[in-house]
């Protein structure tokens, strides 16, 4: 399994980050994908992936709720380090328009610029697409990206047909596990070659660890409703979700 959405810099990691991986190594998680949010947490997951080659890679970029705080500075830094061998992607960059803020117009033009990037040096895009489903589907179009995933999904089978339309993948975190999930159905839907698995850690943690801290070995716990949702064997979903992940970010 990969683990293609954690952030391993969170301070909940701080004390024990290598334990934590072994963790992850023993309940079957190959390798583990730190997302940054913008320069600093950038900076720390090319740090991790250095110090733990075999198990991490990196992505760049900024958060939609961050581009108040991004500097231009900032941002021709992410240019310069998003060919660093360690960066496997462009993210997490999309559109946040959850508590109605003000600053639209400054997180689609960020959007725009991160997406170039990833244009420009043929990388995948992690989307973050929290309340702004449909303006960050019409962004995607226009900039001609064409690979990438839509991460925590959360909308609906027709925004999901859009997204895989567009050549996107699909993950869904440990909200897929809640008893009142209206995620399943999409699920259904998603080819399981589209899809990928992710935990979000610390964020997140599927049922049953709900209340306690998300790791990446949780994962499996992702894994394992997505192989009873497709009614197919865990192995199964462990083998294409993981052929599906090396093709997007690692080959």
């Amino acid at each position: 399994m990969i683990d293609t959405h954690a952030h391993l810099f969170w301070q909940d990691f701080d004390e024990d980050l290598p334990a934590v991986l072994e963790h992850a190594k023993d309940a079957g998680v190959s390798r583990v994908i730190t997302v940054a949010l913008d320069k600093e947490t950038g900076q720390e997951c090319l740090e991790i992936a250095a110090a733990h080659p075999d198990m991490v890679a990196a992505t760049i970029g900024v958060h939609p709720s961050d581009v108040q705080q991004a500097t231009e500075d900032d941002l021709l830094w992410i240019e310069a380090q998003a060919g660093d061998q360690r960066v496997v992607a462009i993210g997490e960059i999309g559109l946040d328009y959850y508590r109605g803020e003000t600053n639209i117009s400054q997180q689609e033009a960020l959007f725009e610029r991160m997406l170039d990037l990833a244009r420009q040096l043929a990388l995948p895009a992690i989307i973050h697409h929290r309340k702004a489903g449909t303006r960050t589907l019409e962004i995607i179009r226009q900039s001609g990206v064409s690979r990438g995933v839509f991460h925590c999904f959360s909308e609906g089978i027709e925004f999901a047909r859009e997204a895989l339309d567009l050549g996107f993948h699909i993950s869904f975190t440990g909200n897929i596990t809640y008893a009142k999930s209206r995620l399943t159905e999409v699920a259904k839907f998603v080819p399981l070659e589209r899809l990928l698995l992710e935990t979000d850690a610390p964020f997140m943690p599927p049922v049953p660890y709900r209340g306690k801290r998300c790791e990446p070995r949780m994962v499996r716990e992702i894994a394992m409703k997505l192989a009873e949702i497709k009614q197919v064997d865990f192995e199964t979903v462990d083998r294409i979700t993981t052929e599906a992940a090396i093709k997007l970010f690692f080959s």
